[in-house]
């Protein structure tokens, strides 16, 4: 039996079958849901209004008792994966499943690294008009045959080869005969050079002036496009948007048991594809062109997006020794997997390196150049899947460490993506412990994102409310610093009644905090980063000093980083020689569109980078148990921070 459920305030009315949840609902009908434990219950984010549903909605499960107040509870908050649909039903997302103004880091920046690109344009895809005289009766050759002299007397150098129809050369014929005669035998021909021949990949009527491509950087969280005219080498468009996968997930390893337990590796790449084709669409619309102009994708993105993107098998990135299908660079007619680029488009991704270092790490190092440094360097690329790169020009080491999603919000309370209403900033008055914040958009406070986090870590430190094992300084507090009403302590970040005057925020009793166990969570994550880069940097002979860190990707690029160097989230290091260089994996991916010889490079530093299995490591366990103190366990790892927690407690 099929019900009606409404969705509000979205306007959406589905027809859902009995005993579907909620969340299946919302999956089905591609909502980005943010299910950071892809519905299994455990996360507590999916949070729903049932309407007057009365017994059309499942009753309140004991999952839902133990992750809801009271209050919510009495006013009708439900968890979307807990509710069951008896009936037809209406139901409100609440703010956090509402998708608004997301901030999505687009750029990149090596300025100050001397190290601000200056592209070489040597395409992989290239073009070249041509006037083929037409048939007659006097000379009536068939149309390949004329179309392959008038190349060999134009362009002798490039070898076009048309002895024996290939299965490209057949597609094309289909669109030959129009093309040739369309314009008078006036044609464009787009080709790729293979060995020492050319070959091609389209034909269009006339004398074209511009050539398109697109490269995107396909991240866990969010997507971006650059559209490129492979001309002048500029960037005319720029779009971004979540990874529609969230519905199915947040991070990856949950999103490969959705896969595994649903059968759904089919279902995931359609997601993929989709936010391809929107991102094609909204960039060719900006720049006033037809999507069938972009003959070429150059995608990067982790090991895993990068199987979800080809349809391949992703059970085994997740069991031990976490080998992919296959480690080389893939060159895939794009309408193949559904891509609306130009019919005979094709998609290319980089070699990955294992099987959580993927093709978004080779184009942060061909990016940001690490490979060529003097000074023994750390790259990380800060996110659930947080990769890390070690080394000079001498070598790198790279590894993977799993962070987790409490860096985008999932396992803590109020934590959230970096969107509109998240405190990105914050301080804290060490004398009264009054927290000062500031929210993307300036608007009402709905929770915190990572910059936020970060911030509020370290000036817990600062003003010494948490001791360095992360436990609350109850000792050291008075007794109006923590709030102790729910049963456990908790530190108010915001409160409604006494700071919503600021932000016009008119709900009432409405507050905003941390809770020891949000802290826990924050610190499985920061010493899942400070184990990983001191395991990396066993590795090298010495452990040499780390003398810079380059910091990519949204989250590196938006934290405050001396206070991510309070907090311990890399090794020892003057905040002066931390760099913080945007979306390198997406500038690697726009230089492999470019400048073909870059995809040479790639494939080069994929087979050269030393790849190392952290969690593998004999000291592993020991090192992570330290690295999730403040800023280590062993304080004297950081002697420029002294100042800061020389009166703080260990525990």
């Amino acid at each position: 039996m099929k019900h009606t459920l409404i969705v509000e305030p979205i306007s959406k009315r589905i027809e859902v079958i009995e005993d579907s949840t909620v969340y299946t609902a919302l999956v089905a009908m591609n909502h980005p849901i943010g299910a950071l434990c892809g519905g299994k219950g455990t996360c507590g984010k999916c949070r729903i209004l049932s309407i007057d549903n009365g017994d059309h909605i499942s009753p309140v499960t004991e999952l839902e008792k133990k992750l809801l107040n009271k209050e919510e509870l009495a006013n009708g908050t439900r968890l979307a994966c807990q509710c069951k649909i008896k009936g037809d039903s209406r139901i409100v997302l609440l703010e956090g499943l509402i998708s608004q103004g997301n901030k999505i880091l687009v750029e990149s920046d090596l300025k100050a690294l001397k190290r601000d690109y200056v592209p070489i344009l040597q395409p992989y895809v290239k073009m070249l008009t041509l006037t083929v005289p037409l048939p007659d009766l006097e000379n009536p050759l068939n149309d390949i045959a004329r179309l392959g002299d008038a190349l060999r007397s134009s362009y002798p150098k490039l070898n076009f080869s048309f002895d024996t129809i290939t299965n490209n050369v057949y597609t094309l014929s289909k669109v030959i005969p129009s093309s040739l005669r369309s314009q008078k035998g006036k044609i464009t021909i787009f080709y790729w050079m293979k060995s020492e021949s050319a070959k091609i990949l389209d034909v269009e009527p006339g004398y074209q002036q511009e050539l398109y491509g697109m490269a995107i950087d396909l991240g866990t969280t969010t997507i971006v496009g650059y559209l490129i005219n492979l001309i002048s080498g500029d960037i005319v468009s720029i779009s971004s948007m979540l990874n529609p996968q969230v519905s199915i997930g947040e991070d990856l390893i949950t999103r490969i048991s959705y896969i595994k337990q649903n059968n759904a590796s089919v279902k995931a790449q359609e997601l993929i594809i989709s936010a391809f084709n929107q991102i094609l669409s909204k960039t060719c619309e900006n720049a006033n062109i037809s999507p069938s102009q972009v003959k070429e994708l150059v995608v990067v993105g982790n090991t895993g997006m990068h199987h979800m993107l080809y349809g391949l098998d992703t059970e085994q990135l997740a069991r031990s020794p976490f080998v992919p299908v296959f480690k080389s660079p893939i060159y895939v007619d794009a309408a193949r997997l559904g891509i609306k680029a130009s019919p005979r488009a094709r998609i290319y991704t980089p070699p990955v390196v294992a099987g959580f270092v993927g093709t978004d790490t080779i184009g942060c190092i061909i990016s940001s150049r690490i490979d060529s440094y003097d000074k023994f360097s750390l790259l990380i690329d800060i996110g659930t899947n947080g990769e890390l790169v070690m080394g000079n020009k001498y070598g790198l080491t790279t590894g993977s460490c799993a962070a987790g999603s409490a860096l985008e919000g999932a396992h803590i309370e109020f934590g959230m993506r970096a969107a509109e209403g998240a405190i990105e900033a914050l301080k804290i008055d060490p004398e009264t412990f009054e927290p000062s914040i500031r929210t993307i958009g300036n608007v009402k406070p709905i929770g915190y994102c990572g910059s936020g986090l970060i911030d509020l870590m370290a000036e817990m430190i600062k003003s010494k409310i948490i001791k360095r094992n992360g436990n609350f300084n109850s000792d050291y507090l008075p007794d109006t610093a923590l709030d102790s009403s729910t049963g456990s302590e908790k530190y108010v970040i915001y409160d409604s009644n006494i700071h919503g005057a600021e932000f016009e925020d008119k709900r009432k009793n409405f507050t905003i905090t941390v809770s020891q166990q949000d802290i826990r969570q924050f610190q499985l994550a920061k010493g899942a980063f400070l184990s990983g880069a001191y395991l990396l940097q066993n590795q090298f002979s010495n452990s040499p000093e780390l003398e810079q860190v380059l910091l990519a990707g949204a989250f590196g690029n938006y934290i405050d980083k001396e206070n991510a160097r309070i907090v311990g989230l890399f090794p020892e290091i003057n905040s002066k020689h931390i760099y913080q260089i945007g979306n390198a994996a997406g500038l690697g991916a726009q230089m492999c569109l470019k400048d073909i010889e870059m995809r040479d490079f790639a494939n080069e530093i994929a087979h050269k980078v030393k790849y190392f299995e952290i969690a593998s490591a004999k000291n592993f366990q020991k090192e992570y148990a330290f690295s999730m103190y403040f800023p280590h366990y062993q304080l004297d790892r950081f002697p420029s921070l002294e100042e800061v927690y020389h009166e703080l407690p260990t525990r």
